[in-house]
């Protein structure tokens, strides 16, 4: 029998919770999502005096804090009518056919709610910090394509629809997006600056009671194995009370200041034994900024295969084949349905998270090697990784990123296509200003930091309005070096493209 003491306790599915694994902090190479949030790298000031009240602060961070249900809209079929066993026996008098078996019509769909989790608003345009296991619970009925996401903002009488942008394979973190603008967004301490003995608020809906603070104590730092199925990490501990539905909120400091996302308890009954877990803010950060860089992309939806197949065919583990799309590197490799992958570039991978995880951490461009299996003959495929759609590109530049579409010539190893006129006032671009809308690996471009999504003002001064005068433009530097003005996120950032 088990120790009860290693009763894992997911907040949203007690017992369940995605595997994670540590990251890089903060301050590594600023992609587009991290670009656009607020963070305060001050060290908390451990020497203030005790306040009597933490309304003030709880006032700042609260309205950024959103309660999130999962679910899918059911349709019901209605009642047919019953044939009474008159007209039944009449029919077959008269040598009448059967009441015909028509399509039922179907009434309005009810909401089916399969789980509840809580999140924090961390841009004024709607992007959202969660966990995994909130906007995907574990063992779902239904697949993927139809759960849907609600989101309560704190100020908004309606829910709110929100969008997955996107999940991390490393790490219980998620992102999502409400369509909104000005929305009150949380401010981001350092979690590396963090301290046993802080001061910490655990902010969500425990048991779907919304706008809940509990409070406590950083209890411990951990870089260990402390909970069964979740991989050895860095964890910030707290006795702040933390329950189901409290997953994906946010864990402050007492400046208010996001410090972690709360994750996981250790418990015995599913409740809040004063032992509960939260990813360090820098890592989450980390992990969901890794989502709006470039990474490699196959064009597969897999499966993990079982113990059984696998000892079958003598394999460790492996990822099964359910889908190939059209026209992706998957499809052009001839990769099948039914394929079982059970290693990557020699590497052997468990099951599908995993296989997913490799493939992402490539970078777009580069040749991979996949052993699979196919009819119960071994083979062994190369394919060139294309680049996985970007789902965090800027929302004010509509269809100046196509998927599949070559825009305009190869600029230094970018493609460019030019800002809408409808969109250049919001930018401050009065003449010109092009939309970076893929980067070639190992050239000036993604050397020099460049990255799709940018928007370049100048080069060398100029502001180009087209592909062609940003290729004059770079063509007239005198030493082989350009100076580029581009517009990332909220802020115009210096980049120098050597040639």
């Amino acid at each position: 029998m088990p120790d009860p003491m290693k009763y894992l306790a997911s907040l949203l599915i007690p017992g369940l919770l995605a595997a994670s694994s540590a990251l890089a902090p903060a301050q590594d190479a600023v992609g587009p999502f991290r670009s656009s949030l607020t963070v305060d790298r001050a060290p908390v000031d451990r020497n203030a005096p005790m306040l009597k009240s933490y309304a003030t602060m709880l006032e700042k961070v609260q309205p950024a804090v959103v309660t999130i249900m999962t679910g899918f809209d059911q349709q019901r079929q209605q009642r047919r009518q019953r044939v009474s066993e008159d007209e039944a026996a009449l029919r077959f008098f008269f040598g009448l056919p059967p009441v015909p078996d028509a399509p039922l019509p179907r009434e309005a769909g009810t909401w089916q709610q399969l789980g509840l989790g809580t999140g924090v608003v961390v841009t004024g345009d709607g992007y959202i910090l969660t966990n995994r296991h909130v906007v995907l619970p574990p063992e779902s009925p239904v697949p993927l394509g139809l759960l849907k996401i609600r989101v309560q903002v704190p100020g908004h009488d309606e829910f709110m629809v929100a969008k997955l942008i996107d999940y991390s394979n490393d790490s219980d973190v998620a992102v999502l997006k409400v369509e909104g603008k000005d929305l009150p967004k949380a401010t981001l301490a350092d979690s590396n600056q963090v301290k046993v003995g802080d001061v910490a608020f655990a902010l969500g809906a425990p048991f779907g009671i919304d706008k809940t603070v509990t409070m406590g104590i950083i209890s411990a730092r951990r870089n260990d194995e402390v909970l069964e199925g979740m991989e050895k990490q860095e964890l910030l501990q707290t006795d702040a009370s933390i329950n189901p539905g409290n997953s994906g909120g946010p864990l402050v400091d007492a400046d208010g200041r996001v410090i972690g996302i709360n994750t996981a308890i250790y418990t015995r009954n599913g409740g809040n034994m004063g032992i509960g877990f939260a990813i360090p803010i820098n890592n989450a950060v980390a992990a969901a900024d890794a989502l709006s860089r470039p990474r490699g992309f196959l064009g597969v939806s897999l499966a993990a295969i079982d113990a059984r197949i696998a000892r079958y065919f003598g394999l460790k583990g492996g990822a099964m084949l359910t889908r190939v799309e059209e026209n992706t590197p998957a499809a052009r490799a001839g990769l099948s349905e039914q394929d079982i992958i059970f290693s990557i570039d020699g590497k052997d991978v468990a099951n599908d998270v995993e296989l997913l995880r490799e493939i992402g951490q490539r970078p777009p461009g580069k040749t991979i090697t996949l052993n699979l299996i196919r009819e119960e003959q071994k083979k062994e495929v190369r394919i060139i990784l294309g680049e996985r759609p970007n789902k965090f590109l800027p929302q004010a530049l509509p269809g100046t990123v196509k998927e599949g579409n070559a825009l305009g010539p190869v600029v230094a190893g970018m493609k460019l296509s030019p800002v809408p006129a409808a969109d250049r006032d919001g930018l401050k671009l009065t003449n010109g200003g092009l939309v970076v809308t893929n980067v070639e690996p190992n050239t000036p471009a993604a050397n020099g930091g460049l990255q799709e999504g940018d928007v370049i003002v100048r080069i060398n001064g100029r502001q180009p309005a087209t592909a062609e005068e940003a290729a004059t433009a770079f063509a007239d530097s005198q030493n082989g070096s350009s100076m580029l003005h581009v517009r990332r996120g909220n802020s115009t950032k210096l980049f120098v493209l050597n040639q």
